[in-house]
């Protein structure tokens, strides 16, 4: 079984969650941490066991050592540190959001293709064997078309402290912060995931806090077949962190949908039965940011460039969904 050197840039808040996770991967060596606070490095790499720290992202990017680089840095960083990882040949997982705008996605997709290397956006939620099991379901028609989508996702008490907190990353315009781009990511590219298509209309609302961003947003997309998606973000409104998707045959409910051990399938005609679908991955501590990290390494050791469960073309199409929701709520950041 080959090992892969991961190196991590930016040893953050996320970071340190993907840290629970990723020592359980049997493929993974922890190469090396960046910082550009060097102590700060150092100390990741210590609770952790990283062979070595940089006080450079730089100076990661050019270690022989580190195969893959995993980008947990605020994602206005992201544009500029993924090409330079792909430019130094590094397989790359990048987190959520990919971008900031759709521009920046295609910029990370055409280098990834110039440059032949992996690269592949850590939208976790799709990696969890519930979700999997859930979209395997629909496609294969056995619940009939899917006629409606709802998706919430919201916080009432934002973890990175209140909105006039000098240092809530959440709400500063400057980091293209707001509930959309940090939490409604997440119902965007669900929906699209599960209805297989982009829209061919969208409407949308938000609710600003003091700093300009958007503390709430909730969208409606239409498809050409008529069916709609209702989705949701908050970081000023706490919600069911649920989504609904509603079938010809069946309603599909999956509670915590970001990161599910269950969904429950409630049958609407006698073509279908009721059902549970479980898929357990919270012992002893996990937190199921593994999953996407095996799949890279499944998909490097296949030669592949991209994942089949999220595809450059599927980033791209998120981001710029997320682009037509903030022209209609009026949402512009400095770096659009």
């Amino acid at each position: 079984m080959k090992t892969y050197g991961w190196g991590i840039l930016g040893p953050g808040r996320i970071a340190h969650r993907f840290l629970n996770d990723l020592p359980r991967c049997e493929q993974a060596g922890l190469a090396a941490v960046a910082s550009r606070d060097l102590e700060r490095a150092r100390s990741f790499a210590g609770q952790y066991g990283f062979r070595k720290a940089y006080g450079s992202y730089g100076e990661l990017l050019q270690d022989p050592d580190v195969a893959i680089v995993y980008v947990a840095t605020p994602h206005p960083q992201h544009a500029e540190l993924v090409q330079q990882a792909l430019e130094a040949k590094k397989a790359v997982l990048c987190e959520k959001p990919v971008a900031v705008n759709g521009r920046q996605a295609r910029q990370m997709v055409a280098s990834a293709a110039e440059n032949r290397q992996f690269f592949m956006e850590a939208m976790w939620t799709r990696f969890f064997p519930v979700n999997r099991q859930v979209k395997a379901l629909i496609t294969s028609g056995a619940l009939g078309a899917v006629t409606l989508i709802e998706v919430d996702f919201g916080f009432g008490n934002w973890p990175h402290g209140p909105v006039d907190h000098p240092e809530s990353r959440i709400y500063a315009p400057q980091l293209a912060g707001g509930s959309l781009l940090d939490v409604g990511v997440y119902c965007v590219s669900y929906a699209t995931w599960m209805k297989g298509e982009r829209p061919t209309a969208i409407k949308a609302l938000s609710t600003r806090v003091s700093t300009g961003v958007d503390g709430m947003t909730a969208a409606l997309f239409q498809y050409r077949d008529g069916a709609m998606a209702v989705l949701r973000s908050s970081v000023i409104q706490a919600t069911r962190l649920t989504a609904t998707i509603y079938c010809e045959k069946a309603t599909v409910e999956v509670p915590d949908f970001y990161h599910p051990e269950q969904a429950i399938v409630r049958s609407r005609s006698g073509d279908v039965e009721d059902q549970v679908i479980r898929a357990l991955y919270s012992a002893n501590g996990a937190t199921g940011f593994d999953f996407d990290a095996r799949e890279l390494m499944r998909c490097l050791d296949e030669g592949l460039l991209e994942s089949p469960l999220m595809t450059w073309q599927q980033s791209v199409v998120v981001m710029d969904l997320l682009d037509e929701i903030r022209q209609d709520i009026g949402l512009i950041f400095p770096m659009d």
